[in-house]
């Protein structure tokens, strides 16, 4: 594969890579500030944020790509989503280079579910800021399947299926590989089995467990900020697990703080029902496109939740087909 420069869009997360080198993630939060630069990411992950120094705060900008109405910032002020996300790559690029311009060419992702307005009005915006250029924009399901010929390689006759299993949701494309990977039908979006749902799942699991043994109580205003931490555990639990059999977190709650062990298969008891549901929605996705026996050839499973493997071997038992991944999905 070239040397080049990815950014990839997601609604939990921003990426940006320059091929075999170097990776820099993080999360769609952009703070505008009145003297400097924008900044992207929190400050647990991004250095250059102070938490005393004072600044705009814009989320869930990438929801609003397209969007004609404006998101209304905590000042009163309005912003368009696009405008926003295109400064936040911006930002993003600036981290990945340290500020140098991009000597590379630049290949930008969006969700492969966009709508042709929301592409168009991102591409405007990325054409208005300098250090761009000229970047090419695709869909992460296209960029998906060629990073995989590169690295472990894909079927070169038949239809794959590609699977973005991403914080938000999951995304399905079939692409036909005798005709250059181009996509057979549009993307079918399925919100019901996310990274986002897998770790309110694992916390409802272990909330319920502490609850029947009596020790914690969430009835005070100040267990809300507890769950949202314990949220952040379950989800670095659940990364775990996708390598480790067991592991454990810290549950700190009002009154209460414990070790809590999670082994994979209580991660793949929270999974079940809606890995069950995404099944029969990829296999009618399957049906409706018309593909007959043995057209179908391989899984191409992207995205941070392909690690995870309970979906994996579901995936195979259930279409009886391989189910190729890359050694970092997420990327």
């Amino acid at each position: 594969m070239a040397d080049g420069i990815g950014l990839s869009i997601g609604s939990t997360n921003l990426t940006a890579v320059v091929v075999d080198r170097a990776a820099v993630k993080r999360s769609p939060v952009l703070t505008l500030f009145p003297q400097r630069a924008p900044e992207v990411g929190v400050p647990s992950e991004n250095p250059n944020l102070n938490v005393n120094e004072r600044g705009l705060i814009l989320t869930d900008f990438v929801e609003r790509v397209g969007d004609p109405v404006g998101m209304l910032a905590p000042d009163g002020s309005t912003h368009r989503g696009e405008i926003v996300l295109a400064e936040a790559l911006a930002a993003l690029l600036r981290t990945l280079t340290g500020g140098r311009p991009p000597a590379d060419p630049i290949a930008v992702t969006h969700p492969a579910h966009w709508r042709p307005n929301q592409i168009a009005a991102l591409r405007t915006e990325l054409a208005a800021l300098r250090g761009f250029g000229d970047p090419e924009l695709l869909p992460d399901a296209v960029a998906g399947l060629v990073a995989l010929q590169d690295d472990p390689g894909v079927p070169t006759r038949g239809v794959i299926a590609v699977c973005d299993f991403g914080g938000s949701g999951t995304s399905i494309t079939l692409a036909d590989a005798d005709n250059g990977y181009r996509p057979i039908a549009p993307t079918i979006r399925h919100p019901d089995l996310s990274g986002d749902l897998i770790d309110q799942g694992l916390l409802t699991h272990v909330v319920n467990d502490l609850s029947a043994a009596g020790t914690i109580d969430l009835a005070s205003t100040s267990a809300i900020g507890s769950l949202g931490r314990l949220r952040a555990e379950c989800r670095r639990a659940k990364e775990r697990l996708s390598t480790e059999s067991v592991t454990a977190l810290i549950a700190e709650l009002p009154g209460h703080r414990s070790e809590v062990r999670l082994t994979r298969s209580e991660l793949d008891d929270v999974i079940a029902e809606p890995l069950r549901e995404f099944t029969a929605v990829l296999q009618g996705a399957i049906e409706r496109a018309g593909l007959r026996p043995g057209e179908l050839v391989a899984v191409a499973s992207i995205g941070g939740g392909a690690r995870i493997p309970a979906i994996t071997t579901t995936l195979s038992e259930h279409l009886r087909l391989p189910v190729i991944t890359a050694a970092q999905p997420e990327l």
